[in-house]
């Protein structure tokens, strides 16, 4: 039987059925409290606050483009002013988001040419509303988890007269470049049964955790079935980057029960949450260190390092959860895997012939021992948080933690300082130090209720987040000596006048070293 052939109303709607009740699990406390805390950070857990980040950094990215690419200016210009329910399709949809990714790369390196994310998005049909453009071509239209998110899936696509050829063209060659194996790694079509393991998984996957899994879930746009290869042998499943943006590729055969679904989904779509997390600053200053992995024959990138812990505690927590998953859960997805889900270590490795590093909770240790290890200043503010909140989570359900909590950062503002005038460019005021002057051809988003404002500078194309101190000196850089930015900054922060000026001048130095005080 088709797919098409079991929908009684539309032969393109075909969505699953909704989650059923289960009661609250009381068997563990610790896993209820992990699954807690893995959403209370608001940049690296709270799927709100991370989407928000990253609508504001599209909206300002086409204004951005629209500076460099005047020929599809009004487009990129009426995106960059829409609001969250218009941006949210095309932040999604894996071809446009891989297409504005490439054109601002294009940008920070001074290339001024050769843009495609504006000549896509003036080719694209307003209607439907609410579909992202390469979900249009997927028939049947399938909504695995329509309670937790938009996520779609990869079905037969039919551009037909529904979006340009050139999008389908496109969609192909980033799904080829994603993965190996030739004609062979076709993209599977599923069937009706397919689907619905696909969202029985996904339910299994929100009853285990009910905080984390619709979190994680939020962050996925399509998931795609595939036989690929990878580096490792046959591909299980991988989530698409700057590649195959919001993208979860699997095997077909990893839909064979559904705790090893909600696993698949939970891993890939963690990674896709901390990619989305990481578009508001960078973690590391050296994020090419080798590390060596004693599971693995080849060391990792730090930023690999950092990517894996981030993984691995997730895991440890959806491990502790389907250890101790309530009888009614049993009872309708069947009896979990024996053992831990957890990929196996390479032969020949020191992991190999010790017999260790078989488990999540060595390999949280390991990771996270290592990144205790560094030199200062290798983790940058973002990352020391990070590290911080993962080791705070891993406490929770490891009586032996291998690191202690890095000490929280100085507080800044308690409250977000009012959105800054538009710079304006200034005449040559005195000594730079007596009187800062904003750059001119500064763009702004400002975010009050994070307590940040996201800038955009159209001379370098680079975009700046400050947090609510320097946002706040940077806002008082409106003609004022530095003794008078300390004066008010004391004044509306209540510090005191050595705290204030040791603030204030750190602030402009960041600023200044940022191009964006002249």
């Amino acid at each position: 039987m088709s797919v098409a052939a079991i929908n009684n109303n539309s032969p393109e709607s075909l969505e699953c059925p909704e989650s059923p009740e289960f009661p609250e699990r009381p068997e563990s406390r610790a896993v209820r409290r992990a699954d807690r805390m893995l959403l209370d950070d608001r940049r690296f857990g709270d799927s709100r606050s991370i989407e928000e980040r990253n609508a504001a950094r599209f909206s300002i990215g086409a204004e951005l483009l629209a500076e460099h690419d005047p020929g599809h200016g009004p487009v990129l210009r009426r995106i960059s002013r829409a609001d969250r329910e218009q941006l949210l399709p095309l932040l999604g949809d894996p071809v446009l988001r891989n297409a504005f990714e490439d054109d601002l790369v294009k940008l920070e390196n001074g290339v001024r040419s050769g843009f495609s994310f504006g000549a896509l998005a003036s080719r694209i049909p307003d209607e439907p509303a609410g579909l992202g453009p390469c979900e249009r071509m997927a028939t049947p239209h399938v909504r695995p988890w329509a309670d937790h998110g938009s996520a779609w899936v990869w079905t037969e696509m039919f551009p037909a007269d529904r979006v340009p050829g050139e999008l389908a063209t496109r969609l192909r060659q980033l799904y080829d470049g994603s993965i190996e194996g030739g004609p062979s790694a076709d993209p599977v079509v599923p069937g009706p049964e397919m689907c619905r393991a696909l969202g029985r998984g996904a339910r299994l996957l929100t009853a285990l955790l009910p905080r984390v899994g619709p979190s994680v879930l939020g962050h996925v746009s399509v998931v795609g079935f595939t036989r690929g290869e990878s580096a490792d042998g046959p591909l299980q499943s991988l989530s698409g980057g700057d590649p195959l943006p919001s993208a979860i590729l699997m095997a077909p055969e990893r839909l064979a029960d559904p705790w090893t679904v909600a696993e698949t989904l939970l891993h890939e779509s963690v990674h896709l949450k901390l990619f989305d997390a990481l578009r508001a600053g960078a973690l590391l200053t050296d994020p090419e260190r080798s590390v060596p992995i004693p599971w693995r024959q080849t060391p990792w990138r730090l930023i690999r390092v950092l990517v894996a812990l981030h993984f691995y505690v997730h895991l440890l927590v959806f491990q502790e959860a389907v250890r101790d998953a309530a009888p009614q859960l049993r009872a309708e997805f069947g009896r979990p895997p024996a053992g831990e889900v957890v990929d196996e270590v390479t032969p020949g490795t020191e992991a190999a012939r010790n017999g260790t590093f078989g488990t999540c909770l060595e390999r949280v240790r390991y990771l996270a021992g290592y990144v205790r290890e560094l030199p200062p200043g290798t983790l940058t503010p973002a990352g020391r948080q990070l590290t911080r909140w993962l080791g705070e989570v891993t406490a929770v359900l490891d009586p032996e933690p291998a690191t202690a909590p890095a000490p929280p950062e100085a507080p800044g503002p308690a409250t977000a300082p009012a959105a800054p005038a538009a710079p304006v460019a200034t005449g040559d005021a005195g000594p730079e130090e007596a009187v800062p002057h904003r750059t001119a051809g500064i763009l702004a988003r400002p975010m009050p209720a994070h307590g940040e404002l996201l800038l955009a500078d159209t001379g370098t194309c680079t975009l700046h987040w400050l947090n609510a101190r320097s946002w706040l000196v940077y806002s008082l850089c409106d003609g004022r000596d530095v003794p008078s930015v300390r004066a008010e900054y004391a004044r509306r922060t209540g510090t005191d006048a050595p705290a204030a000026a040791s603030h204030v001048t750190a602030c402009l130095e960041e600023l200044r070293n940022s191009g964006l005080l002249s």
